[in-house]
């Protein structure tokens, strides 16, 4: 697995390697070969063929292995880069770095720099500040010597004050537009950071962060952040400071489009979000044959998002336009990707890699449902854990569940009860649903103080009113709330008063259950236990359960249409981690 994984990643870092950058003046000819042969081997993982991605990258990163210890200065950079990234990496990255630095590779030269920074961490003040300083001297060598990528990093040492650096916006300013006279347009982007980004905003200012920003995107070089930043607002308007920026979908395709052209992953991955909306953009019609193309190019690009969406129509299989309703001739003639798990799992492991946590929990579903892999609870876990420590509300869930059932790990009731928690706090319904669950068994609150029961409540509440839960998820919280009342929990105080049954609200919460779930028995059964206590007397209760259910349907109606109004404009974006409202499912599924 691990040897895998080590493999994706080394064909993701092949369109890192910088054969297009002023620093790689005349590489050899083998080291161009073997680094085409990494790029290309990207199309087999889209195709799933696990053991010849294995085969071709085994094969490429030995000859480069081969030719830097050769002496090849530019394959010497090569293995340092993917060495970098590698656990236990940093000793042989460090040496390739020094050899092809000492040969008058610049690119190798800043990176070491950076690598001597970093041993600093952890050393006795005075050991650290000689060791930066030595990290700080090869940055500025480089930079001195003309890399336009260390110029920029020297000038945000001195914009930041880093690094031992007195803070000299001037020498930083200095430094980013002599990169900039080199038609360096990510030196021309940092400048307009710079000046867009001062808490001294003024007119004056404003104009230079616009002016900045348009030669970063339209210069010799153009710098895809200031492609994709100008583009961007051009795309639903906006501002820099005080200076308006009028909407203009065609002059934003336009740059996407030049970002796409040079082959830059994150133009390709936005005309391929242009390409699958519903509503035309700037020109691009809707063809999902052509999004494809553009997610594959921006995947092959190692861009994380095109590989998240990629992986997602793998997932599932991919046929826009198809209903349940179709016959399966009919779905068979829509079909532009078939369902491939294999591919879609290195996909998914590969966007994790790049860091979009989201990809992390799908990889823990296969592993949970054991697709393309052996069922592996274990491991599902871990990458459930890994989610929920970036920040998924979905993989808070799961790690709550996980921990609260002992699978994958030791059982701890208060660790699942600190996930549920900040996947009740991210708003996921089935979150709060079981933090309920939790209170009302009696782990925490946190407030020692609190009323267990009342905690419970306000999460069932909660649930039932958030927009994006299920009915499935509504209709266990209300059918919850019922029962606390039934039993008379929620009428308890802090002051521990005697608790006292409500029939009434307890028959209410039952019957919205019953209107939510008309086939569902229980629901039913629990009206009929409040009715008899009630003596029959329903009728209140029953207008009061249609008005409530029809104010909250009302309320999600309103958020809904509210969120759409608001949402970005159609490209693709990092996928969310809540599954939209009516379409959570059942047993855990991927994300898309």
């Amino acid at each position: 697995m691990l040897q895998s994984l080590f493999n994706i990643k080394l064909i993701a870092l092949a369109a890192a390697l910088g054969l297009n950058t002023e620093d790689w003046k005349n590489p050899s000819k083998a080291m161009v070969e073997q680094v085409t042969s990494l790029e290309s081997a990207m199309k087999l993982i889209e195709e799933g063929k696990s053991a010849d991605v294995n085969k071709a990258t085994e094969v490429a990163v030995t000859e480069i292995k081969k030719l830097a210890d050769a002496g090849d200065k530019d394959a010497q950079f090569a293995i340092a880069l993917l060495a970098q990234g590698q656990q236990n990496g940093a000793a042989a990255a460090m040496k390739y770095y020094k050899d092809a630095a000492d040969q008058g590779q610049l690119q190798a030269t800043n990176n070491l720099g950076f690598l001597t920074m970093a041993q600093a961490k952890g050393m006795p003040e005075a050991e650290a500040k000689v060791k930066v300083a030595e990290g700080v001297a090869l940055i500025e060598k480089a930079a001195n010597a003309g890399n336009t990528p260390a110029m920029r990093n020297m000038a945000q040492l001195y914009l930041t004050g880093q690094a031992g650096q007195t803070k000299n916006e001037a020498k930083g300013v200095a430094l980013l537009e002599a990169a900039a006279k080199k038609d360096d347009g990510q030196a021309m982007y940092e400048l307009s950071q710079f000046y867009g980004n001062s808490a001294n905003t003024d007119k004056d200012r404003d104009e230079k962060a616009k002016s900045w920003l348009e030669q970063s995107a339209t210069g010799k070089n153009p710098s895809p952040n200031g492609l994709d930043t100008l583009g961007s607002l051009y795309l639903s308007g906006g501002k820099i400071g005080l200076i308006k920026i009028d909407k203009d979908e065609a002059k934003a395709v336009s740059l996407f489009k030049t970002l796409a052209d040079e082959k830059n992953p994150v133009g390709l991955r936005k005309m391929g979000g242009l390409s699958e909306s519903e509503k035309e953009v700037g020109g691009v019609k809707q063809d999902y044959n052509a999004a494809v193309k553009y997610y594959q190019a921006a995947a092959r690009g190692n861009d994380a998002i095109a590989q998240f969406r990629l992986a997602s129509m793998l997932d599932q299989g991919f046929a826009p336009g198809a209903t349940a309703k179709d016959s399966p001739e009919v779905i068979k003639s829509k079909i532009i990707i078939q369902p491939n798990d294999a591919a879609a799992l290195n996909l998914y492991k590969l966007a994790a890699q790049n860091n979009l946590p989201i990809a992390l929990y799908n990889v823990g579903v296969f592993y949970e449902q054991g697709r393309a892999v052996d069922k592996d609870v274990t491991k599902a876990f871990a990458a459930f854990l890994s989610a929920a420590e970036s920040g998924v509300a979905l993989g808070m869930q799961k790690a709550g569940i996980y921990y609260s059932q002992g699978a994958g790990t030791l059982k701890d009731p208060i660790a699942a009860a600190g996930w549920f928690a900040r996947a009740a706090a991210a708003k996921l319904p089935e979150a709060q649903l079981a933090l309920g669950q939790v209170y009302e068994a009696g782990v925490g609150p946190a407030d020692g103080n609190a009323n267990p029961y009342l905690s419970a409540a306000t999460q069932y509440n909660d649930a039932v009113d958030n927009p994006n839960a299920s009915t499935n998820v509504q209709a266990e919280a209300l059918l919850r709330l019922g029962s606390l009342y039934f039993r008379g929990a929620p009428s308890m105080t802090k002051d521990n008063q005697t608790p006292k049954p409500n029939f009434n609200n307890a028959y209410i919460y039952f019957k919205r259950a019953a209107l939510l779930a008309p086939d569902a028995p229980l629901p039913k059964q629990l009206m009929e236990a409040a009715a008899k206590e009630l003596k029959g007397n329903t009728a209140d209760g029953d207008k009061v359960a249609v008005e409530l259910n029809a104010k909250r349907d009302a309320t999600v109606k309103a958020a809904v249409e509210a969120a759409q109004k608001a949402a970005a404009p159609p490209e693709a974006a990092a996928p969310g981690a809540v599954v939209p409202a009516g379409k959570t499912p059942p047993k855990p599924k991927t994300v898309r």
